[in-house]
């Protein structure tokens, strides 16, 4: 079963086991966003993905971060992002964006219903190509 707790809901003994290999683990702790609109993804108990839905306005939001577990299955992926989609959903957003720095990530995108788009809905960062769902 799959379960969706904010990152004010965790221990920084449950960040900081998830987020081993990261070296600014730290400073990401501490940034506001990551404390105000930080999820941990779990599967029947195990700490699966970390994701940050952040707000641009009250129909738009912004998937800022995503990081997955090394030991993630690569097929969980289509997965993740109907999960977080359902989760911006249920937050009554009607678009959700993400941005990529490399262009081999976008199949994966548009396998997940994700367009591209050409007007940022913020201007950082900047040289990344945007993509949005309607939710």
């Amino acid at each position: 079963m799959i379960t969706i707790t904010p990152v004010k809901e965790q221990t920084k003994e449950d960040y900081d086991s998830f987020f081993k290999q990261e070296q600014d683990k730290e400073k990401l702790f501490n940034e506001t966003w990551v404390q105000e609109h930080g999820y941990f993804l779990e599967l029947d108990g195990q700490q699966l993905g970390f994701f940050v839905l952040y707000p641009i306005n009250d129909k738009k939001v912004w998937l800022r971060r995503l990081v997955m577990s090394e030991q993630t299955n690569p097929a969980l992926l289509i997965m993740v992002f109907d999960w977080i989609s359902e989760k911006a959903k249920a937050q009554k957003f009607k678009e959700l964006y993400v941005h990529v720095q490399d262009s081999s990530t976008s199949p994966l995108l548009e396998m997940n219903r994700f367009n591209e788009t050409y007007e940022p809905p913020v201007h950082d960062p900047k040289d990344v190509d945007w993509f949005m769902k309607e939710l």
